[in-house]
């Protein structure tokens, strides 16, 4: 283990708790947002940041187009703002109740909207192309399959899918859980769906047949999980402990995660490093941890670099092998050398 004093390249600051912090695919932007409505646009090489139009009551969520051409900043004035890659507006979409999730298709120019109880469709533009408004509760989180013909919007009761495009455009899917999800993911090869719940468990589907599992034990609920880009490896924070699932062979059914605790408070943020030999944890105790990625299951993580600072981590990214972008509860946001 490496106790290394924060090496801060750069820092800025904005006007509250760093609500919001999405890193482009090329990794050299990143869109930044707070709870008192500032949202930036930020240069990661340098440091040099442009204003981007103000959210009342507070930014809640963005999201990066997959080949980094525009980018969305949703908050809770019920607005989304979409931007091209230079910070220039091109559409805002106006829906009816505070915004707490986006996502872009990867196929094509469509941005799935969590909003309230809706999940609405819109382009590039801000044109709504549907509004799915029978949500059985307020939509968590939205993700796209791997092709892009369907949404999933998790809430209280499981995953509702909901098709697009295609020859199934129209049609609608619900994968049911018996209580509310709180954050999904998708591993990047399209096969499984993974959520984190109020109860204390991941749920997984395998797509599209919808065979289910569970893996349970955490303490608290679950709220922060992330696919290694290959979908081998799973990471899960719950409280200070970080688990991670090995999904290779039949998947981490009958298996035991790799795990490491080593925060003194719960873990706020979780990333994978660009080439997955490395996971960094931020914690509301200040600290960022760097773990070695696991080669098989049930073993202990190697910590690697520990790094500490006097503000609570609300947001970690990484923006190259060996740098992170750290937002942190007081409004900060750093690029360090990890």
């Amino acid at each position: 283990m490496i106790h290394t004093p924060p090496d801060v390249q750069w820092r800025l600051l904005l006007d509250d708790y760093m609500s919001v912090l999405e890193v482009s695919p090329s990794r050299h932007q990143a869109v930044a947002g707070s709870l008192g409505g500032d949202v930036v646009l930020i240069n990661t090489d340098e440091g040099s940041s442009m204003a981007l139009e103000h959210h009342e009551m507070g930014a809640l969520c963005a999201a990066w187009a997959a080949d980094g051409s525009r980018f969305a900043v949703g908050g809770q004035d019920g607005y989304v703002r979409i931007y091209d890659q230079a910070g220039v507006p091109t559409g805002v979409v106006a829906v009816s109740a505070w915004v707490t999730a986006l996502a872009w298709s990867s196929e094509a120019p469509m941005l799935a909207i969590g909003a309230g109880r809706h999940l609405v469709i819109a382009d590039h533009e801000g044109a709504v192309l549907h509004d799915f408004d029978e949500q059985p509760s307020t939509v968590t989180a939205v993700v796209w399959s791997a092709d892009g013909t369907r949404v999933g919007a998790a809430a209280y009761g499981g995953v509702d899918w909901h098709d697009v495009a295609g020859e199934r455009s129209g049609r609608g899917r619900r994968f049911h859980w018996r209580g509310s999800l709180l954050a999904l993911v998708l591993s990047p090869d399209g096969k499984w769906a993974c959520a984190g719940a109020q109860d204390a468990t991941v749920h997984l589907w395998k797509l599209w047949s919808g065979k289910e599992l569970s893996m349970s034990g955490y303490p608290s609920k679950i709220e922060r999980l992330a696919f290694r880009h290959d979908s081998r490896w799973l990471a899960v924070a719950c409280l200070e402990e970080l688990t991670v699932w090995d999904f290779g062979g039949n998947g981490p059914s009958g298996t035991t995660p790799a795990s490491a605790s080593s925060h003194d408070k719960h873990i706020e943020a979780l990333a994978w490093d660009p080439s997955g030999a490395h996971i960094a944890t931020g914690g509301g105790d200040g600290r960022i941890i760097v773990w070695g990625a696991p080669t098989r299951a049930g073993q202990k993580l190697s910590l690697l670099t520990e790094m500490e600072f006097d503000v609570a981590i609300s947001r970690l990214q990484w923006v190259s092998a060996d740098c992170l972008l750290i937002g942190w509860a007081d409004g900060g946001i750093g690029k360090i050398a990890a």
